[in-house]
């Protein structure tokens, strides 16, 4: 197809790349190196992309003849990490938390209290040592936060999990705060079009904290390797707070948890092993654990850290009484909570995506709950992986040890779920881009015309503070999650089903069918939308941020390219600058975007 590029630029070649998006947008430099290093210095020679040693996806990951007996273990939370000194702002108003965060390689971790250790990767800082996944930090509105990354893996060219498909030996890291609004400079990107940590060396990121509360997360974010990083767990959470968000009356302390959802494979000694799909359900580093709870409510944060499977949630009471289900009430999704709390039976999690829902196990006292999931892989086709039918347990206590004061607000109000969406459309301009598998299993995004390769230069270049609709055409066999980086105020509007499309991905015309407006649960602050195949889906966002980040699939098989060796990476340049997009039309209400989409 006209347009496409296998193979990635290299070395010198970066420098026209990074010229041209230049041209489009001011582009800020990296971050600086703390150790008095300028990020050029330090990334110098790298030859991140010429020194690739790609490794086949490996034939030994089948958890299935060793697999740990379930609901066994108790489900860990992660410490929440202290600001370096254990002050925030060192001790003094207006300053900023300071915190110093660890990448580094451990030996052990157990993902089932039966099992040996596994080689893992975590983040841990002074207060906070981990060896699988990183601590929580807490951003307050208002005050900012430095973090600073120190890059304690092995020096490159030491091969960490030899085993692992995509990854190279550079064991290089950088830090991406997923939802939040930060410079380009703090933002993570990968190499090129972002700096990147050298083994020995660290970088400082600057979050202004300047949102509204949301259940953020930060993970590692190196170019081809942010799967097998992610995976191996460098990730944590990073939830944002307000001072409205204390009055909310949502459960809160200890009835108020954190899960990151992982399906994970092993091999025959029971070390992590890359997978896909995986065929074993982690959850915050414990393979099918059990939760105690009490008859009360409960708010539950849920992250799907996948590398590329869905889950479709839902209970399935095992013991006890028999009763209906617990109550599901989604109160906030990825950049923030909705304006309207939505009850829901079931819930759909795609990799990337974050739900908070208060779940009610009153009057379930003395029962037994399994958090199921039936989602196929790949989704929604199947036809993949293998099932992972059974997430974690729940046990449900006698008694509640306290009073449940806990409420659901009939209406949430906070500062970015206040605009109703003709409001947003109002003066937005439509951008059509696409999902497409121009080769069998190598997918990729691109502009209206033709899908687009990473380093191809950026055709998404919106100006600085205004809104745009985005509508994806995917004409792939797959469901694609598509993040955006620095985006505000984002919400799914809906799709459309198109019934035939034409070769270079475009609607046959009559073929489209009616609207379908987002689901209720959908219509908060959301930065990662699911994109089915067939659909032509859409969302709107204002972007106030200047700079160079990136939009891409949040399956990071998919993000990293490890079909072909990370030839094509399902990820593109976002340019925010200065230029109107006179280009695009206006969109101006929903009626107009129906008819502009075809």
């Amino acid at each position: 197809m006209v347009g496409v590029a296998l193979g990635r630029p290299r070395g010198g070649s970066r420098r026209g790349v990074l010229a041209a998006l230049s041209a489009l947008a001011v582009v800020t430099g990296g971050p600086l190196m703390t150790n008095g290093e300028s990020a050029s210095a330090a990334t110098a020679g790298a030859g991140h992309g010429a020194r690739k040693v790609h490794r086949s996806a490996a034939s030994l990951c089948d958890s299935s003849a060793s697999k740990p007996p379930f609901f066994v273990d108790e489900v860990r939370q992660p410490p929440v990490a202290k600001p370096d000194g254990g002050r925030r702002g060192g001790g003094k108003p207006g300053r900023a938390d300071h915190y110093t965060l660890t990448a580094a390689v451990h030996h052990t971790h157990r993902f089932a209290g039966s099992w040996p250790a596994s080689k893992t990767l975590a983040y841990s800082t002074a207060d906070a040592p981990m060896d699988y996944f990183g601590p929580t930090i807490v951003t307050r509105e208002g005050r900012p936060v430095d973090v600073r990354l120190v890059n304690k893996l092995p020096p490159s060219g030491t091969p960490v999990f030899p085993t692992f498909p995509t990854t190279d030996d550079d064991n290089m890291v950088t830090l991406h705060h997923h939802g939040g609004l930060q410079g380009a400079e703090s933002d993570g990107v990968p190499d090129p079009l972002g700096t990147e940590i050298h083994p020995g060396h660290s970088s400082t990121y600057r979050y202004p904290s300047d949102q509204a509360a949301a259940p953020l997360f930060y993970h590692d974010h190196d170019d081809g390797n942010t799967g097998p990083h992610v995976y191996a767990g460098l990730i944590g959470y990073s939830p944002q707070t307000d001072r409205r968000e204390q009055h909310f009356g949502l459960p809160n302390g200890r009835f108020s948890k954190t899960y990151a959802l992982l399906s994970a494979s092993f091999d025959g000694n029971k070390q992590l092993c890359y997978s896909k799909w995986g065929d074993l359900p982690v959850v915050n580093g414990t393979i099918a654990p059990k939760q105690q709870v009490e008859p009360r409510r409960y708010l539950f944060t849920l992250l799907n850290e996948s590398p590329a499977r869905y889950f479709h949630l839902a209970w399935h009471q095992v013991s006890g009484t028999a009763s209906s289900p617990p109550v599901m009430t989604v109160v906030a999704s990825d950049q923030g909570y909705l304006r309207h709390p939505v009850r829901v039976p079931d819930l759909l999690l795609a990799p990337g995506e974050r739900y908070r829902v208060v779940v009610d196990f009153h009057a379930r006292d003395a029962q037994q709950w399994v958090l199921s999931n039936d989602a196929p892989a790949p989704y929604p086709m199947g036809g993949g992986g293998l099932p992972v039918p059974q997430i974690m347990r729940f046990d449900v206590g006698p008694r509640a040890s306290s009073p449940d004061h806990s409420r659901i607000p009939r209406t949430i109000e906070e500062t970015n779920n206040a605009l109703p969406l003709a409001r947003k459309l109002r003066n937005a301009r439509l951008r059509i881009v696409q999902a497409a598998e121009p080769t069998a299993g190598n997918p990729m995004i691109g502009d209206e015309n033709q899908p687009l390769n990473y380093m191809q230069p950026a055709t998404e270049t919106p100006q600085q503070g205004s809104w745009e609709v985005w509508a994806i055409r995917n004409y792939s066999p797959d469901s694609h999650p598509i993040h955006l980086h620095l985006i505000e105020q984002p919400q799914l509007i809906g799709r459309w089903h198109v019934g035939r499309w034409t070769p270079d991905g475009k609607p046959v015309p009559g073929t489209i069918g009616p609207f379908e407006p987002a689901p209720a649960y959908q219509s908060g602050p959301k930065d990662v939308f699911d994109s089915d195949p067939d659909y032509i889906t859409a969302w709107v966002g204002t972007f106030p941020i200047e700079g160079t980040t990136v939009w891409h699939c949040h399956m990071a098989t998919h993000e990293d390219g490890v079909n072909s060796n990370g030839a094509i990476e399902m990820m593109r340049p976002l340019v925010i600058g200065r230029k109107e997009q006179t280009q695009l039309p206006r969109v101006k209400t929903l009626e107009r975007l129906n008819r502009l989409v075809g």
